[in-house]
């Protein structure tokens, strides 16, 4: 009987750190962000003042622009209509592998005084992104289209993950220089 007791507290223990075990992993947290802010706790964009606990997004009649940032220099950008709006979220993760074809991109960024600065290669060309972080909750940017020769104001809002794209609509045209 004594055996059977120390068999069942063997497996209670075992059991109870498996547990324990499982929980941490659940838990864990980016360590690179600080939860208090949702801001890069280390890595090169970390003093930038840029949010990574969400995206930033951009709409322009029925198109949709959204980016991502990560901590370590890295930015997610994908295009898409209010049809998928959706869905859009979904692809702004470090893992991306991009799909010019579709808008998707993930693409290294720069952080050059306090200006932002990272180029996409769609399928004909590139597009240059110049830009800062004006508070917590907006990034503007010139988006140069080097395909057309168009130069834009655009004016990304940020977004906690979870919550959907804004139907604010709005972008200015800037003549080319």
């Amino acid at each position: 009987m004594n055996n059977t007791i120390k068999n069942v507290l063997i497996a209670i223990i075992a059991v109870l750190a498996i547990a324990l075990i499982g929980k941490s992993l659940l838990d864990r947290k980016d360590p690179a962000i600080d939860p208090a802010t949702g801001m890069a706790a280390k890595g090169p964009l970390a003093e930038s003042g840029l949010r990574f606990d969400g995206y930033y997004g951009q709409r322009i009649g029925d198109l949709i622009y959204l980016i991502r940032f990560f901590p370590e220099g890295r930015v997610v950008t994908v295009n898409g209509t209010k049809d998928v709006e959706k869905d859009l979220p979904a692809y702004l993760v470090r893992e991306t592998r991009g799909n010019p074809g579709l808008g998707l991109h993930n693409v290294p960024v720069s952080l050059v005084g306090d200006s932002l600065v990272f180029v996409t290669h769609p399928e004909k060309g590139e597009i240059e992104y110049r830009g800062v972080v004006v508070s917590g909750s907006m990034v503007r940017f010139v988006r140069h289209s080097h395909i057309t020769g168009t130069r834009q104001l655009m004016e990304y809002v940020f977004h906690p993950d979870g919550s959907e794209p804004s139907q604010q609509d709005g972008a200015e045209v800037v003549e080319p220089s």
